[in-house]
């Protein structure tokens, strides 16, 4: 006899896929590690990122691993994170050179603002104007007198193109002085310099010169950010000073590559601006930092804004890396 339904092998081999399927359906993300790419190499630098790392396998329940991958001005790891599989499980660690920057230096980049999901903005962070104490400068009016009697003077930097040289050129801009960029491969030669006398400024981290103001042997003349900082108060913000276009802050955030699933772009952003609101986070920031988990659009306004306004002034300026 012809048997025209399905067999008890049949129905019972389907059966049996059944529990599989579901539980495939059924699990949740994230079920195994995410990567963090980080840019730059292990260090102090770091030490935030791998809070973020620890506070998510609380939140999320699966270990972040934190994956250095420096060189390049950040783009080795940045395009290690754009061509990531589309899935939430390898996320990049951006920085204000990464997307605000190096797309204005660099022709042939290999990614652009439109291959990541911009999730979380981590933190804030000013610079400083020093001078050398060997100099009878005390106030920021005083350099740009000084840097108008004596054009061509140089300030140290870590590099061209570097967050502090262009807030040097928004600062040039704005005061009128064609100062000289230095750069340097990294902040202590420069102060080695600085306090030799073979230069008579300096821009840079707020972190590196604070102590040797507190030591005497240099002052710092101007913070760029929006208002006083903390660690500073007695010092103006450029724009107390009279050059509110000098105002500059460097950001570092966290980003998925587009084309991420939506909900678990939320379930990721939200959590990293969790992480970021915590005291766990808070305990390891530098003093100068301001932590500022703004999400998604919020983020994704503020590199396009720092891109359209730093391109312009590298444009004007004629700033090449």
């Amino acid at each position: 006899m012809t048997t025209t339904g399905p067999t008890r092998r049949t129905v019972l081999g389907g059966l049996a896929a059944l529990p599989v399927v579901a539980r495939a359906q059924e699990a949740p993300f994230p079920n195994r590690p995410i990567r963090l790419i980080y840019p730059f190499a292990t260090g102090a630098g770091d030490v935030v990122a791998r809070a973020i790392a620890e506070r998510l396998r609380e939140t999320l329940g699966q270990p972040m691993v934190v994956d250095n991958r420096p060189g390049a001005n950040t783009m080795i790891g940045a395009e290690a994170a754009a061509r990531a599989p589309k899935d939430g499980y390898t996320l990049g660690w951006v920085a204000t050179s990464t997307l605000a920057l190096n797309p204005h230096f660099y022709p042939n980049i290999p990614y652009r603002l439109e291959d990541f999901a911009p999730l979380c903005l981590v933190y804030r962070a000013p610079l400083a104007l020093a001078v050398t104490a060997g100099l009878p400068i005390r106030t920021l009016a005083e350099a740009v007198a000084h840097m108008k009697a004596n054009p061509g003077l140089g300030f140290g930097t870590v590099g061209n193109g570097s967050s502090p040289h262009l807030m040097m050129e928004l600062f040039g801009a704005s005061a009128g002085v064609a100062a000289v960029n230095v750069a340097y491969r990294g902040e202590q030669p420069i102060l080695g310099d600085l306090f030799t006398g073979r230069i008579p400024f300096f821009a840079g981290s707020v972190a590196t010169v604070l102590p040797h103001a507190d030591g005497g042997r240099l002052r710092i003349l101007a913070v760029s950010a929006p208002e006083r900082i903390a660690p500073l108060p007695a010092v103006p913000s450029f724009r107390e000073a009279g050059h509110p276009d000098a105002t500059y802050e460097y950001w570092h955030g966290i980003v998925a590559p587009a084309g991420t699933p939506e909900p678990v772009l939320a379930r990721l952003a939200d959590a990293i601006a969790e992480a970021v609101r915590s005291e766990f986070v808070r305990a390891r920031a530098s003093p100068d930092w301001t932590l500022d988990p703004r999400q998604r659009d919020a983020f994704t306004a503020l590199i396009r804004a720092d891109a359209e306004r730093l391109g312009r002034v590298i444009r004007e300026r004629g700033i090449s890396a």
